[in-house]
Formats: C-alpha cells, structure tokens, sequence
C-alpha cells in the first residue's frame, strides 16, 4: 500500500505577551498573504507566552471573524520567556519552514511566497531574514532614524545574501527557520544562555544564539530585503528611557554570547577560541569602544542627554566591559560550554 507523502508547507509561529490590543492587525496581515496551494501549505501557531490580559480570546475572536484563509491553533505556554515560547511553538510545527511573526509585525502580502523559493533554493540556509519598515503609533522623535535598527525596523546587514560571516544572525521578526537546523542544534544538546524579554525585562538576544548556533552546526545566515514587513511601535516604547533600557539589556546579552562569536571566529582563523583570560581579552575591546565613543561625545558634546547616540553608546560599551570582566572573576564557564555543544554537533555529523 503507498503512503501519501506529507504535505509541505511554512508554519507561522506568533509568539505573543500581553498584545490583546494589537494582535488582530498582526492576524488580518497573515489572512492577507498571496499563497499558491499547489507549492506550500500555511498552518498558523500563535503562543500565548504567560499574557495576563485577553490575547488568547481576542486572537480566537479575530481568527474567527477573519474567517482566516489557513489552519490556526492556539497554544500557551507558562514560562515567561520567548525562548520557552520558541521551544513549545518549533516541538508542534507541522513544517519544514518555520516564520517567527512578532506579535506586531505585519507581513507583507508576498512574505511567505518569496520566503519559501528562497528556502527552497538553498537547503544549507538555517536562518532568513527580511528587512522591517517602522509603523509609529505617534511621530517618532528626531532621534528615532538613529536608532530604528533596535526596534527592528532597519537594514540588517550592508549587503543583501549570504551574512553567515558577518553579522551572523537576523533578528526574530520575520525570520524564517528551516526545522531542520532548529532539531540538529537541540539534538546536539542546545541550551539558551537567555531567555529573551519576559515582563518589563528588556534583555534580548536569543533570535541572536539560535542563529549563532545554527553556523555553529553549518547552516547558513541569509538576509533579502524582498522580504518585508511594517513594524507597529506604540508610544510608550518611542521613549529615550526605552531606548537606555534596550541598550543595557542588548550590552548584558551581547557579553553573554561572546563565546559564539568567538567559536565562530575560529572556525576560520583555526585560532583556539577559549585562550587564557578570554573574558579579560574582550574586555579590553569594550573598554576600547567605551574610549572611543567617549571620545566622539566630548568632540560633538554629547552629554548623556536625550537623543545623544554617541554618549549612550559609552553607556552599553561600558557595561559590556563591566559584565565581561564579572564573567572573568567568577570563572564563567561559558566557553566550554559551546566548545562541548560544537563537539556534540560534530558527533552528530559523524
């Protein structure tokens, strides 16, 4: 007896906190996609990540009312976190591509399709990456062109293609996954060092460590501005304090995952990544950049005002420095960490 083939397609995973106000834009965005049945299937996950309002009975209203145009399902998950969002979400995928929305990203109406071919032509891809435009609830202040790149709407690289050398990730939103690449880094024994932003916490970087991980294991970063979508910013997060905030909490996770970019490095240079006081070493570099960026405040004088970015760059490189050499004090042991998750990798391959 022949046994059907299974279907093929992209699974849309929104994983969501706290957005009953915002999630039917996000919904009405995916029920607009322009998708050939004949090539990919669609199915919709959306992960209510620990919400303490109505997101789960707004996003089934809207659903409803929508009659969406694909298979949904809600899902929810207790652990504050996006990271244990992710998990929940990837361990029910039904599909090969995986297409992490934020809960207040709004797909354009080609995403998926232009995603799929270019997943489909290059199965080393592990993590690909489109480009976000700011839609403002409020016109942004001056300073916010600056810094549109830390909300997620802004270029994510110089040159479009292959970026697995350089910068090594793309952020969450938008980002399409191959399942493939997120199964060989758990089976290799993948353990988060973060858990994203939960609550009022505003530390992130784990879009970063899974991409970090996926070149670890050979697949490849891509980047294509074909793909694009419209970021909702509220108000409230179109604040200096906001911005301080997401500066301190990307310096703390950027000092946490140095040891992937060090490994990374090394994959090329075939230089050890774990040498003798490792943590003072990168220390050194931020403590560089904070003289550096010190240096260009004084000229333009910048004095830690609003607005200023090369004064608030002195502020993340400076605790960046701060953490780094913490990390050397306490005998962080990070490095080994990784080097035994790349040997585990490599058994895998073997």
């Amino acid at each position: 007896m022949e046994i059907a083939q299974p279907e093929r397609g992209i699974t849309v995973l929104i994983c969501t906190y706290n957005s009953a106000a915002r999630i039917k834009e996000t919904l009405q965005a995916l029920a607009r996609q322009q998708v050939d049945p004949a090539k990919f299937a669609v199915e919709v996950l959306l992960v209510d990540n620990a919400s303490t309002d109505a997101t789960s009975q707004v996003a089934a209203d809207a659903f409803a009312a929508l009659s969406f145009p694909f298979p949904y399902r809600l899902l929810y998950e207790g652990k504050s976190g996006k990271s244990h969002a992710l998990e929940q979400g990837f361990a029910t995928a039904c599909y090969e591509y995986v297409c992490i929305v934020d809960d207040d990203n709004w797909l354009e109406d080609n995403y998926l399709s232009i995603a799929w071919d270019i997943m489909e032509h290059d199965p080393k891809i592990g993590a690909l990456g489109g480009i976000g435009r700011p839609e403002c609830e409020i016109t942004p202040p001056q300073w916010f062109a600056e810094f549109a790149v830390i909300y997620a709407a802004d270029k994510q690289a110089t040159h479009q293609g292959d970026i697995t050398r350089h910068p090594s990730y793309v952020y969450g939103a938008g980002c399409v996954v191959r399942k493939q690449a997120w199964k060989k880094i758990y089976e290799a024994g993948f353990t988060s060092m973060l858990t994203g932003r939960h609550g009022d916490k505003l530390t992130s970087g784990e879009d970063n460590e899974m991409c970090y991980a996926f070149v670890l294991a050979g697949y490849k970063i891509w980047y294509d501005e074909r793909l694009r979508f419209q970021h909702f910013i509220p108000a409230k997060r179109l604040t200096w304090n906001y911005v301080e905030r997401i500066f301190a909490g990307n310096a703390e996770s950027e000092a946490a995952l140095r040891p992937y970019l060090d490994h990374i490095q090394a994959l090329h240079t075939h230089a050890p990544a774990d040498k003798p006081l490792v943590w003072l070493r990168n220390a050194k570099y931020a403590l560089q950049y904070t003289g550096k960026f010190l240096a260009q405040a004084v000229r333009k004088k910048e004095f830690f005002r609003e607005g200023e970015p090369a004064a608030i760059r002195v502020s993340f490189y400076w605790q960046q420095f701060r953490e780094l050499v913490k990390k050397e004090l306490r005998g962080d042991q990070s490095y080994a960490q990784v080097q035994a998750f790349i040997n585990r990798l490599r058994a895998l391959d073997n």
